[in-house]
């Protein structure tokens, strides 16, 4: 995995041009066509790196008393249970991460491609601006909450990502 800056011009209301530091993840990965629309694209990341690049969305009302977000609250005695054994001796978390992405997350071709999957590498905005992540997580709170608060300098997980600008296809896959 590798951390890169990059810089990128951004044109004020003045005639200026200021450069602006953005950081951005890249990872080695699998990019999986499903049905006509999807992408799907599988990688490893170190589990204390995944709310750097994305967050929660809590479920409840928003303005004229329609349904936001989709999670829950977090259970704490599950995420305990769960931190615990992260940090017993021999641990293993075979199931991915779901992660929904917006449109800022790149894909690059890298290697040789079959009919449905294509290597590549998949770059990452980190944003500055916490609530400006790229990615949703769609399944694995509690475990991605667990990896957070665990006391383990890292622990690498999978996560099945796919990109979409819509809620209500984040909400299905959910």
């Amino acid at each position: 995995f590798t951390t890169c800056s990059c810089f990128t011009k951004s044109s004020p209301n003045s005639d200026q041009t200021k450069l602006e530091m953005k950081e951005t993840l890249r990872v080695p990965c699998i990019a999986i066509r499903q049905g006509k629309d999807h992408t799907l694209y599988t990688f490893a990341i170190d589990g204390k790196q995944l709310h750097s690049i994305a967050q929660i969305s809590r479920i409840g009302r928003g303005e004229d008393f329609e349904l936001v977000g989709y999670q829950r609250p977090e259970v704490q005695s599950h995420i305990a249970e769960i931190r615990n054994y992260l940090e017993s001796e021999n641990p293993m978390l075979p199931n991915a991460i779901v992660i929904a992405f917006d449109q800022t997350v790149r894909f690059h071709k890298t290697g040789k491609s079959t009919n449905s999957a294509q290597s590549g590498e998949l770059e990452i905005p980190i944003p500055s601006d916490l609530n400006a992540k790229p990615g949703w997580i769609v399944d694995g709170q509690q475990r991605s909450a667990a990896l957070r608060d665990a006391r383990v300098s890292s622990f690498p997980v999978f996560v099945t990502a796919f990109a979409t600008n819509s809620q209500h296809e984040q909400r299905e896959q959910f």
